[in-house]
């Protein structure tokens, strides 16, 4: 399919946001557009991690023109927790038929790639991901240093947990079947996300898998000079949070080995 055809309700999108004023209003502006002139239904959850910047007043500049609710929390806290509060805020609106959409607040998740992930929910996944290691995938507008760095992060992932067929584990940029990731959520409820730091995706991605979810990637090419401003990765805790998740989850391996991946098509 060139385009999802859409049988679900509504498409919900989390998207973690801390000190993101120069980067939020292009990316709600694009986001809206493109999904006004689909005429797909959607509803985007905000979860602001104690911005100190201008962040809130310029979502709330859009309210009137944009489906957006805002939630918040006081101090920064870090992302693992910002994802536990979208999700539990995202589990709390959506139906079964709906599909719920994590992404970047800093434009570097690809619009264009969006209907793809859609349409792999729609073909019968439960997780599509948006994948820069994946072939045809790749990683531009960034240093020399934290291509290396993020390559061996991934490489070594691969290597401890390794899940058919996955290439890329820690990218926000993600589709959920909803009926799937509630199922998930109220199995492990307050434990659901339990990693602080950018590892949270790299558990939660562990976690689908060894349940069984079904998981595939569509290629992307991540540009970092679609950011303005810092990452707000910090190189050495989100290595060490790897290696946090590899000495916890890597005993997994052989049973997760064994889940029933879709093959990429």
């Amino acid at each position: 399919m060139a385009e999802a055809d859409f049988l679900i309700s509504m498409i919900i999108f989390i998207i973690p946001t801390y000190n993101e004023e120069k980067n939020i209003l292009s990316l709600l502006v694009k986001l809206s557009g493109y999904l006004s002139e689909r005429k797909w239904p959607y509803k985007i959850l905000i979860i602001n991690d104690g911005s100190t910047d201008q962040t809130l007043q310029v979502v709330a500049s859009l309210k009137n023109n944009i489906s957006i609710e805002v939630f918040s929390h006081y101090p920064n806290k870090g992302i693992g927790e910002t994802f536990r509060l979208g999700f539990q805020e995202a589990v709390r609106v959506a139906n079964d038929q709906d599909i719920i959409v994590t992404l970047e607040a800093d434009n570097t998740s690809d619009l264009i790639i969006l209907n793809k992930l859609l349409d792999k929910i729609q073909e019968g996944c439960d997780v599509a991901l948006a994948s820069c290691y994946a072939p045809g995938g790749g990683v531009q507008g960034t240093t020399l240093f934290r291509k290396i760095l993020s390559l061996g992060a991934n490489t070594l992932l691969k290597l401890f947990i390794p899940l058919k067929g996955i290439h890329t584990y820690s990218s926000f940029y993600r589709a959920y079947r909803a009926k799937a990731i509630k199922d998930l959520y109220y199995r492990y409820r307050s434990h659901f996300i339990q990693e602080d730091g950018f590892e949270c995706m790299v558990e939660l991605l562990i976690k689908c898998a060894f349940h069984g979810l079904k998981i595939d990637e569509v290629p992307m090419m991540l540009d970092g000079k679609q950011r303005r401003g810092k990452s707000k990765m910090k190189i050495l805790k989100t290595l060490f949070g790897f290696l946090r998740v590899i000495l916890k989850y890597g005993i997994l391996n052989k049973r997760i080995e064994n889940y029933q991946l879709k093959e990429s098509s």
